[in-house]
């Protein structure tokens, strides 16, 4: 029989991964007051085969967890492996010993796909990753919807470049039409009447989530997609553009990393209404980066926005990114800098044309630094 002895600390993706790596029979959870039933979310992803002790800890104490260690050699048989991933330094330097004296394999596992050996101090590459839904399930949190960006439509991406080529061509009938939304339509769809004509005989239609939009007869927007009104009135033109180049630069990727579009989160099985949403969610290496995406002007509120959902869905190992189509003032620069938040923005108005282009060579660069 296959046991691993497991230190608990404040991250149970580590104690997940390393039983997934090394798939024990029994596996035996060292807990202190601070942790205890911190692995609670980790049980409903386990196989129902293996089995589980708890066993409480000291966490200053070495001779104590020493002793709690060699009970459980003393109390079982068959092959030991050592997960001091988490757990104080004193309970990962207390385990080691008993796992040197024993013979058994001890290991820690980096925030960078990577297992370290103990007994000789080899890095090697994990054979396992953890997928989307596992990590989040570590949280604690239940999905209430997403889309896999990976099976994004071709059409809503060509609709939402034209969109992106209205605005750019238009700007002054865009702003209109969008100040109409906002304040007329308090940002509903579902008050957008079916037609209306501006100054300068700018008129815009939409029937069954298509669009039409003319100035003086001549066409300047015509999307018949039955979810364009979503797609530009909702800022989602901008998602699926940066969900695209994502998915892009992920299919270059070994590995392919997930890419989730539209992300909706709820705390709770009996919370009917979900706490928040993201609009891209990628997966690097097991570490979630969290993307904003703002087709308009960036708020402190934003800002604070991705913080939270960051903080709340992904935990310390997670990052958070905020991709704005329009320049960012400085102010929230520094705001973004000091919750260490990325920024995905042009410096000057008439770099984001073509700004989006730079978005694969910028993910190569933040996933550098991720493994830093």
């Amino acid at each position: 029989m296959k046991h691993q002895i497991i230190l608990l600390g404040k991250d149970i993706t580590s104690v997940y991964h390393g039983i997934k790596e090394f798939g024990p029979d029994h596996i035996h959870l060292l807990y202190t007051d601070a942790t205890d039933h911190i692995e609670t979310p980790m049980y409903p992803l386990l196989p129902s085969s293996i089995r589980c002790n708890r066993y409480k800890a000291e966490p200053y104490n070495g001779n104590n967890v020493i002793d709690v260690c060699r009970r459980i050699h003393r109390e079982h048989q068959g092959e030991f492996t050592y997960n001091l991933s988490e757990g104080t330094k004193v309970m990962a330097f207390a385990a080691f010993v008993v796992a040197k004296e024993s013979g058994a394999n001890a290991f820690y596992l980096t925030q960078h796909g990577e297992v370290v050996h103990l007994s000789k101090f080899e890095n090697h590459p994990l054979q396992s990753s953890l997928n989307n839904d596992e990590i989040l399930s570590l949280s604690g949190n239940t999905l209430s919807d997403y889309h896999d960006a990976k099976e994004l439509s071709d059409e809503d991406v060509k609709a939402s470049k034209r969109i992106k080529q209205f605005i750019e061509q238009y700007p002054q009938e865009h702003a209109r039409i969008q100040k109409f939304f906002s304040i007329f339509c308090k940002r509903q769809l579902n008050r957008l009447p079916s037609s209306k004509i501006f100054a300068n005989n700018l008129r815009f239609k939409h029937r069954n989530g298509s669009i039409l939009v003319t100035l003086r007869e001549y066409v300047l927007l015509r999307l018949p997609q039955s979810n364009a009104t979503h797609l530009y009135f909702e800022g989602r033109w901008w998602e699926t553009l940066v969900a695209n180049q994502v998915r892009n630069w992920s299919l270059q990727r070994e590995n392919s990393p997930e890419v989730w579009q539209s992300v909706i989160f709820q705390t709770n099985g009996q919370d009917a209404h979900p706490k928040n949403e993201i609009d891209v969610l990628l997966n690097n290496q097991q570490k979630l980066i969290f993307i904003e995406c703002k087709s308009g002007n960036v708020t402190q509120n934003d800002i604070y926005k991705i913080d939270a959902v960051r903080e709340t869905y992904g935990g310390d190992i997670s990052q958070a990114v905020l991709a704005s189509y329009y320049p960012i003032e400085e102010s929230l620069q520094e705001k973004c800098k000091d919750l260490q938040i990325y920024l995905f923005a042009p410096t000057f108005l008439t770099e984001r044309n073509t700004y989006l282009n730079k978005m694969p060579a910028w993910l190569d660069k933040l996933a550098d630094e991720l493994q830093l």
